[in-house]
């Protein structure tokens, strides 16, 4: 079942298991219906089994969750992952591409909008590199805002425990403004810089099209566009990830 399954009745549960939140959706006829986010540290006690679903599509960084969800589920499933995402991949060892990543090059390969970066915003800041054909060369991962919040945090004795929120000047008049700030602009450069690099070394100076997601994807988006220069980031798509399980879905693999 390829093209055909979004023209019939089939329900496609997708499910990305993250390392903070996993989220649920059903998709019909290609569509993506409303979005369930929970922690996952709670999805032992999430109700699943009553779905009624077709057929389900799993992406999960977190090797715990899959006995979870087989127990859990009782349709077929497919489990994401460098074999069956069906995106194509010059990299060392793809085995060990996270399953999250290879959906969002599988929903951005889709597009066509290429050579392309996309960039998730997460428990970990991820970004992944595809080329002019649609082929993944790889990637860079460096911490989350959160992540580095709590760091900052845990390995202090005086720093706050720091929530990050939209911020409107360039230094805090706080400790909490000063960290978000920090962790903010610090998002904002390390998107430029790398799309910068990746764009002079690995594509003769052709500006790839980024895409973001993740949690704080639009916060790092509009400061971008408000701090002058180049906009860095083309598209936000909160539900990349879900997408790509649904293109991978949709080739009937």
């Amino acid at each position: 079942m390829s093209r055909e399954s979004h023209s019939t009745k089939e329900r496609i549960l997708l499910v990305d298991v993250s390392n903070s939140f996993t989220k649920i959706a059903i998709a019909r006829k290609g569509v993506i219906g409303a979005v369930r986010k929970i922690r996952t540290s709670d999805l032992p006690s999430a109700k699943l089994s009553s779905l009624k679903v077709d057929r389900a599509v799993i992406a999960s960084v977190v090797p715990s969750a899959a006995k979870i969800l087989r127990s859990k589920l009782r349709c077929p499933v497919i489990w994401i992952n460098h074999k069956t995402s069906g995106v194509c991949i010059s990299y060392p060892k793809p085995s060990t591409i996270g399953a999250d990543r290879l959906s969002n090059v599988a929903g951005v390969v889709s597009l066509g909008k290429l050579p392309a970066i996309v960039v998730d915003f997460g428990t970990a800041v991820t970004f992944d590199v595809i080329d002019g054909s649609g082929c993944y060369l790889g990637g860079i991962i460096a911490p989350g805002l959160s992540t580095a919040a709590a760091a900052l945090h845990e390995r202090t004795a005086l720093l706050p425990l720091t929530r990050i929120q939209r911020i409107s000047a360039p230094f805090g008049k706080s400790t909490q403004q000063a960290i978000r700030i920090g962790l903010l602009l610090g998002a904002v450069g390390i998107v430029r810089e790398v799309v910068g690099r990746i764009s002079r070394e690995s594509f003769a100076g052709i500006a790839p099209t980024v895409f973001a997601t993740g949690g704080d994807a639009g916060l790092v988006a509009r400061l971008s566009e408000s701090s002058g220069g180049k906009q860095v980031i083309d598209h936000v798509d909160p539900l990349l990830t879900l997408r790509g399980l649904l293109v991978i879905a949709s080739r009937g693999r």
